[in-house]
């Protein structure tokens, strides 16, 4: 696996830990600030999902996910039903975590392989079930589930927009994503013997996927005119969408599954 333009320079020099923590602070304090809430709140999901709709609130908002799309109108409604559906998945991750004795910051690098290939296989069947409350009419649902993923579980997930998911990582499988990211952080931790999520000196990005994302964020591309899609290609995504009916079938499932999903990775966001 290579690295790509996160963490490293475009002449493959890992980018300084100066620099990160100078583009944290530049980044904003409504992420950082966010962040830093639902970092602490989520350190145990209650089985009510009182603090998953906190925390998934406080994100989405900070995102600008409730001015318009699936949580527009009764987002903590909304957000009861995604509990419903994968509350008790989340708990047992967040369980898990919290007697697992490793660092919460730095979960995803201290635990073993195949521990983590487990947990990014959850991760995944966890995503496609919170897609048919995230998916709207003009939105396809990965976005709005990594973001809500984030809110509760900021140690694992990365909260990905549009053009994160198209031009940076090009996928639309979040398990994609996460090996990635531990990839890259492994290989720049290595080269710079720094730990990326120490580098905010204010200590409100503490997690490794919360700095990652300020980093991932800046890769984005700085034009607005990258058109990977041909016309054809938006036409077949829009009838996937009109197929699901705001429930995915079983059919469209199929299709997250295999190997051709790249195919679909902008109608799916």
């Amino acid at each position: 696996m290579s690295s790509i333009k996160i963490l490293f320079e475009e002449n493959g020099h890992a980018i300084t830990a100066d620099k990160i923590s100078q583009s944290i602070v530049e980044f904003g304090d409504s992420y950082n600030d966010a962040t830093k809430e639902i970092i602490k709140g989520s350190m145990v999901l209650d089985k009510n999902g009182a603090v998953f709709v906190k925390c998934a609130s406080r994100i989405l908002s900070s995102f600008g996910m409730t001015r318009s799309g699936p949580f527009h109108v009764n987002a903590k409604g909304k957000l009861h039903d995604c509990w419903d559906a994968i509350g008790t998945d989340l708990i047992e991750i967040n369980s898990s975590v919290r007697k697992s004795g490793l660092s919460r910051d730095r979960y995803l690098l201290e635990l073993s392989e195949s521990e983590r290939k487990e947990l990014v296989a959850e991760i995944w069947i966890i995503t496609k079930k919170l897609l048919p409350f995230t998916m709207g009419k003009t939105a396809f649902g990965l976005v709005g589930a990594s973001k809500i993923l984030f809110s509760v579980l900021p140690e694992i997930a990365l909260p990905i927009d549009n053009a994160q998911w198209l031009h940076v990582f090009k996928t639309v499988d979040i398990g994609d994503v996460i090996n990635r990211m531990v990839f890259d952080i492994q290989q720049w931790e290595s080269m710079t013997e720094r730990q990326l999520n120490n580098l905010d000196n204010s200590k409100r990005l503490t997690t490794i996927p919360s700095v990652y994302n300020v980093m991932a964020m800046y890769a984005r591309p700085k034009n607005n005119d990258t058109k990977i899609f041909s016309n054809n290609r938006h036409k077949e995504l829009k009838e996937l969408k009109m197929n699901t009916n705001s429930q995915i079938s079983t059919s469209t499932l199929g299709k997250l599954e295999k190997a051709d999903i790249r195919e679909y990775k902008a109608g799916l966001i």
